[in-house]
């Protein structure tokens, strides 16, 4: 799979599991039972996504902040 392709697939995935993050946090106590079961995993599925975007996206990164100036 291309990384453009991989990245299209990634970011939406990431950015609906920053919101559920963000809501199941937000209402633990209303929803405990949820969120002890699935927020954990939520999150881990989240961090490793995070490293892949990073490390597909790591030329950009080291291009941009490699302390290098023109």
């Amino acid at each position: 799979m291309k990384k453009t392709r991989t990245l299209k697939i990634i970011n939406p995935v990431m950015f609906l599991l920053v919101l559920y993050q963000g809501i199941t946090g937000f209402l633990r106590y209303s929803m405990y039972e949820h969120f002890r079961a699935v927020h954990p995993v939520a999150g881990g599925i989240l961090i490793t996504l995070a490293l892949v975007h990073l490390a597909l996206n790591w030329p950009w990164v080291k291009a941009n902040y490699s302390g290098k100036k023109g």
